[in-house]
């Protein structure tokens, strides 16, 4: 399975530090950001789905035996994750992966991969490297449902393909051809771009070896822009704020003067904005979580959350043995909310209902403090 290990100037990372070059540094001196209690592990999540699409690809090309597959299968079967649609999405990727493999080509899953010749002890691994006669082609699964993530001009996916050639390049030596290729399955999203082999020379060499020289030595420029946006310092860094208090500083006239181009610009800004404040929240809670202290002006609180049933066949077996006919508890495809239910007889559905209603805990927010309100007039 995938080596768990990162480089300082990682594949993964290097839209970053190819921007930011003193960003990897400053990052490697912070702790992992922690999720808030109760939190989703999007992380955990996609790892198991990244296993899962290697154990199928593995015994679908025979690599792996029916016993090594199914001890695998059943592990991930087990995670609070697995269902029906996430084994679909894996099956999707697995599905397409599989035929873009033809005959005579080399497939090869969760590659170990070094591109140390251009960055300094750069290392990763490609999900998914198929070597053909004239052309290395580098696929990579993106199981997130948030964030749109596109092939085209792909740094990560580029030094997967660089370090691909570079490992393979005295077997193929007719390599001339750079495909790679993202697949999001939950965002019904393939998108491909390539290059020659020419071109991701010099660009390896006259670009990335420049940057990764400053990178590994902590130099250069910060540089803020949407690349901060999986940056551990994102919160701290005095950069972005300083951007960003000059995105708020924008000096517009009265609306009714606006010209739709002044409002698209407050838009972007506005935007950005808002993002930044998100970012410095989550840091925020997450510390004062951690430490048991807010920051002054604030205390932590929790969000309000909705009843929900644990188990739906377990629900339906309850409302069925007390007389409710489908219509009553089903809309057309799922089972209703708690509230809905309730308007059968609150006290009544509350009571049949007890063991499979439960009150998830609120996230942790701050909120501000007004009793210490005395300490800002000086009281």
């Amino acid at each position: 399975m995938a080596n768990p290990a990162h480089a300082l100037l990682s594949a993964s990372g290097s839209h970053r530090w190819l921007s930011c070059t003193p960003s990897a540094r400053l990052e490697a001196v912070l702790p992992e950001p922690k999720r808030a209690p109760g939190a989703f592990d999007y992380s955990s999540e996609g790892t198991s789905a990244h296993e899962l699409a290697e154990a199928k690809l593995r015994f679908k090309f025979d690599m792996i035996s029916k016993t090594e597959y199914d001890e695998t299968y059943a592990k991930i079967k087990e995670l609070k994750y697995f269902n029906e649609d996430f084994e679909q999405f894996v099956d999707d990727y697995v599905l397409y992966v599989a035929s873009q493999i033809g005959d005579g080509d080399r497939p090869m899953f969760e590659q170990r991969i070094d591109y140390s010749e251009w960055v300094p002890e750069g290392f990763g691994t490609a999900d998914v490297v198929i070597l053909s006669k004239d052309k290395v082609r580098v696929i990579d699964l993106k199981f997130g449902q948030g964030i749109f993530v596109d092939a085209k001009d792909n740094p990560q996916l580029r030094l997967y393909a660089l370090g691909a050639w570079s490992k393979f390049k005295d077997e193929f030596p007719e390599i001339r051809t750079i495909e790679y290729t993202i697949h999001q399955p939950r965002l019904r999203s393939i998108t491909t771009d390539g290059t020659t082999l020419d071109k991701l020379l010099e660009w390896a060499k006259y670009f990335v070896k420049q940057k990764a020289k400053l990178a590994w030595v902590g130099q250069g420029e910060f540089v803020p822009g949407d690349h901060c946006g999986f940056c551990r310092a994102k919160a701290q860094c005095k950069s972005r704020a300083s951007f960003i208090t000059e995105l708020a500083k924008l000096d517009f006239r009265e609306p009714a003067l606006l010209t739709d181009d002044e409002l698209a610009l407050s838009l972007k800004a506005s935007t950005k904005l808002s993002t930044y404040i998100n970012d410095v929240n989550a840091y925020l809670v997450n510390k004062a979580v951690e430490t048991g202290k807010p920051p002054k002006g604030f205390k932590l609180s929790s969000t309000t959350s909705q009843r929900k049933i644990t188990d739906d066949k377990k629900a339906i077996e309850i409302l069925n043995q007390y007389g409710y006919a489908h219509g009553d508890y089903m809309e057309p495809e799922r089972l209703k909310s708690v509230a809905q239910l309730e308007k059968l007889g609150k006290d009544k559905i509350s009571g049949i209902l007890s063991e499979v209603i439960v009150k998830p805990e609120g996230q942790p927010k701050l909120v501000e403090d007004n009793s210490t309100a005395e300490d800002y007039f000086g009281n």
